[in-house]
């Protein structure tokens, strides 16, 4: 059997009208979008993002029903004719049937024929389940052993070549029309679709969309083919069709209800986080709000027996023992030390140690995160006033 020829790589964009199409529903797309999340919330965004998704599944929808119930036609395609002029090269689709007797018989009486070549194509048919929990091996194993055991009971080696595929069968044979170019296609089907069967209406399909002759064999187990009349092969237009329409229509709505709520989560947790952030600003600004203002600079003055405690006795202090700074801006402190030793204000966890010597001096005060922590004077000096705040300690207010 010659090596299977791998099907021609599919294009999004078939013409550059349909990708000029493509680019400029993009951009219309993406306009809103930006906009809304430029002037508006996120959730807006999300809204807009979620409309534009919406009327585009609407319309692949449509579009996609139309096809199925064969409302549009597509323009037949014309393949060129490969080899001489005497050359014939037929197309054989089946899968389920290609066991049958009477198309093993038509197979070997076609490669008997003069200057013809047979390509046998097994679609393996993996339905969609398949192919999302990515078990298509046993199916399309299923479909080389079909073809393998054709191959052996027809013969012919040099005549007959078969490929399988894992693609749609209408896709699969569009794919075999680049590479073999066959001057006539039968398709062999059962009279009702079975499971690992392919649909009546396959026939049709091919006919209405290539411009070669299309025979439809049709088989009961252990009988002869016939070929079914234009009634029936009408009926199989509409039955199949509708049942497909059906089922995407079906696989629509689910796809939809799924989108819809996942949006809507989305929306609501991006609305939550929004009024979370909305409070924790204002709660930060109310807190702002009440911290006490921040001077540009801070005179104070550090004086020996200043302030009198609560036994009555007088205690060396700080004039001013309170400090509102913000976080990371140096606060200018002009100290004037009336004692003629150093003190300090000291605070471990401010990272703040400003040695205050005697005489007036300027002094930068700096914390690096917010916060309140108090500061004490190193240096010993009075005892009981470096323990207590108001008098050689107090607190740094950082915001």
């Amino acid at each position: 059997m010659p090596p299977k020829r791998a099907p021609p790589v599919r294009s999004p964009f078939h013409s550059e009208q349909e990708a000029f199409h493509f680019v400029l529903l993009l951009i219309l797309a993406l306009v809103p979008i930006v906009l809304a999340a430029a002037l508006g919330p996120t959730w807006l965004a999300l809204v807009v993002l979620a409309v534009i998704l919406g009327a585009l599944a609407v319309r692949v929808a449509q579009l996609r029903m139309r096809k199925l119930r064969g409302l549009e036609l597509p323009v037949k395609m014309a393949p060129p004719h490969l080899g001489s002029a005497a050359e014939r090269r037929v197309l054989v689709v089946a899968n389920d049937t290609l066991g049958e007797e009477a198309l093993l018989s038509e197979v070997e009486r076609l490669a008997c024929g003069p200057a013809t070549h047979v390509l046998l194509l097994v679609p393996a048919l993996i339905p969609p389940g398949a192919r999302l929990t990515g078990a298509v091996d046993s199916l399309l194993d299923q479909a080389r052993a079909r073809l393998k055991t054709a191959l052996n009971r027809v013969g012919h080696e040099h005549v007959v070549a078969g490929e399988t595929s894992e693609a749609d069968p209408l896709e699969a044979i569009e794919d075999t029309f680049a590479t073999f170019a066959p001057d006539e296609v039968i398709v062999a089907t059962g009279w009702e679709q079975a499971a690992s069967g392919l649909e009546p209406r396959l026939a049709g399909l091919v006919r209405e969309r290539f411009a070669v002759p299309v025979r439809h064999l049709v088989f009961e187990p252990g009988s002869a083919a016939q070929e079914p009349d234009r009634d029936t092969e009408v009926r199989y237009r509409h039955e199949f069709g509708e049942a497909a329409a059906r089922r995407f229509g079906l696989k629509a709505l689910a796809g939809a209800g799924i989108l819809a709520v996942v949006l809507m989560s989305t929306i609501a947790l991006v609305r939550s986080s929004e009024k979370k952030e909305a409070r924790a600003a204002a709660q930060s600004a109310a807190q702002f709000a009440a911290l006490p203002p921040v001077a540009k600079m801070v005179a104070l003055s550090v004086i020996p027996g200043y302030k009198p405690g609560p036994e009555g006795e007088k205690h060396d202090a700080f004039t001013t023992t309170e400090f509102a700074v913000q976080a990371g801006r140096p606060q200018e402190l002009r100290i004037d030390n009336t004692d003629d030793v150093r003190h300090s204000i000291t605070s471990p966890e401010a990272g703040v140690n400003i040695v205050v010597m005697p005489g007036t001096h300027t002094y930068t005060l700096r914390v690096t995160h917010p916060g309140s922590f108090r500061w004490f004077c190193a240096f010993p000096c009075d005892e009981w006033a470096m323990q207590h705040p108001g008098y050689m300690a107090g607190y740094i207010t950082v915001s």
